[in-house]
């Protein structure tokens, strides 16, 4: 659109110049006409007033159009036009009815050729066929009236004979005009069906474009809605298991306890066994709801981040207490690996915070053999970050399985670990408050020698020193 607005200017910027050029030579050609005649006698024909005022007629009419800029071109060839045309009929009438002066006559009718071209180059075909049919018109009418009156005949002589093949040429012109004119249109009509098809063609390039990205979201949103419909399925399949599982258990204990004597439970011993298998599947089952609570009220409404100053020790100290139950169960060893001798003042949510360690330990324990060990590390990271690793000697996570984790309903099995259940909902509501603390949460992994699931956090204030009673280095020490 630029370089077609570049051109079009250029264009009519050589017309006027074109144009402009015309007037001044007009002016010279006038100029030097009075001169000769008068050298030869003949001042008859113009005078010093005429001169005068056809010369400031033109270089005015010049003037006014470099001013504008070409935008009162049209005005001004058509006024430069009349008056021309009046002055050159005028001096052809006086040149041969009162001086029968047929050479005058012959150069005043060869000047109407130039009007007539700078009509065609300035208006559009049909008002510069009237124009120029008008002036030829009354061009033939002056002819024809002096040819009639005086009873001359137009091919007696070879001046008159001039001032008609003049005549002739100047139909010529014009009909040579009108067919570039006709041809101007003509490239002009072409040029714009080019340019259209030129735009359609990108158009239609760019909704093709924009159809394919549209197409491929939606094929994106379709991959992403079948692989939720999957997940939901399978976290479906695996509730139904986990949950399943401790009713039923609860449902026979219950039938057990119900019976009394007359069943298997007789001794006190066994009954106390029996409701303590009841309260841990009803545990494990509160359990299970809860992750799916948080996980939908995290999803609905976004994480409710609340920020105050919190002593970091306290916090890491509670969570694995927290969990210590469920490691004992399963003999695996939790530790902590920081020194005790300083603690971290932070600035944190404390119960979002609590929540992602208690979920990285209760992980990192339930994917931990008998016998393993699951540590807690506490270091600073620059000097206004905090590092929080949990590390285990677990199976492990493969590589290629690494990203799947992060994803809801998720969950990497392992026949190490049969009968570990779940949700596969513990990364993601991990992921999800780290980056509410504005933190960054990263997981390295190899089969078989164990995972380090590694949170970023900033907001560290300071690392303050804790007083004991004898100052030890606590370094490494196991929770219980």
């Amino acid at each position: 659109m630029a370089d077609e607005k570049e051109q079009r200017g250029r264009v009519s910027a050589a017309i006027f110049i074109s144009v402009a050029l015309v007037g001044l030579i007009v002016c010279a050609a006038t100029a030097f006409e009075f001169y000769s005649l008068a050298a030869i006698g003949k001042e008859r024909f113009r005078s010093e007033i005429v001169v005068v005022i056809v010369t400031a007629y033109f270089l005015g009419a010049i003037l006014i159009l470099f001013f504008s800029r070409g935008r009162l071109l049209r005005p001004l060839v058509g006024s430069v036009f009349s008056m021309a045309s009046l002055y050159l009929l005028g001096q052809i009438a006086i040149s041969l009815f009162v001086a029968t002066d047929y050479l005058y006559a012959i150069e005043n009718a060869m000047w109407m050729i130039p009007l007539q071209v700078c009509l065609f180059a300035t208006f559009s075909r049909r008002i510069a066929y009237i124009l120029a049919g008008s002036l030829f018109g009354l061009t033939v009418a002056v002819l024809s009236a002096y040819f009639v009156f005086l009873g001359l005949n137009p091919a007696a002589n070879a001046q008159t004979f001039l001032l008609v093949q003049t005549v002739f040429s100047q139909a010529a012109a014009i009909l040579l005009l009108g067919a570039l004119a006709s041809y101007r249109d003509l490239v002009t009509v072409e040029s714009a069906r080019v340019k259209a098809l030129e735009e359609n063609e990108t158009l239609l390039k760019k909704e093709a474009a924009k159809a394919e990205r549209e197409q491929e979201k939606a094929i994106h949103a379709l991959n992403k809605a079948e692989e939720a419909t999957r997940a939901r399925e399978a976290f479906l399949a695996s509730m139904s298991h986990e949950l399943r599982t401790p009713l039923n258990a609860i449902i026979g204990f219950s039938q057990i306890l119900e019976m009394g004597k007359a069943g298997i439970a007789r001794t006190e011993e066994k009954r106390l066994e029996y409701a303590k298998d009841i309260r841990n599947s009803g545990e494990h089952m509160l359990g299970l709801v809860g992750q799916v609570l948080e996980f939908s009220r995290i999803e609905s409404e976004g994480c409710d981040i609340d920020l105050s100053e919190q002593m970091l020790s306290p916090i890491a100290e509670g969570a694995m207490r927290m969990v210590d139950v469920i490691a004992s169960a399963k003999e695996v060893q939790l530790l902590r690996y920081w020194d005790q001798r300083f603690d971290f003042r932070v600035e944190t949510d404390e119960k979002a915070l609590s929540q992602i360690l208690v979920n990285l330990l209760t992980n990192a324990v339930k994917f931990t053999p008998k016998g393993g060990q699951v540590w807690l590390v506490l270091k600073t990271d620059g000097s206004k970050g905090l590092c929080i690793e949990i590390q285990d000697n677990g199976i492990g996570i493969p590589a290629d399985k690494l990203q799947d984790v992060f994803r809801p309903f998720v969950q990497i099995g392992d026949a190490r670990c049969a009968g570990e259940g779940g949700t596969g909902l513990g990364l993601s509501i991990v992921s999800t408050l780290v980056r509410g603390l504005g933190g960054n949460f990263e997981i390295e992994s190899a089969v078989g020698t164990g995972t380090c699931c590694r949170v970023t956090l900033p907001g560290l204030l300071a690392t303050e020193p804790v007083e004991t009673e004898d100052q030890l280095v606590q370094i490494t020490q196991s929770v219980g």
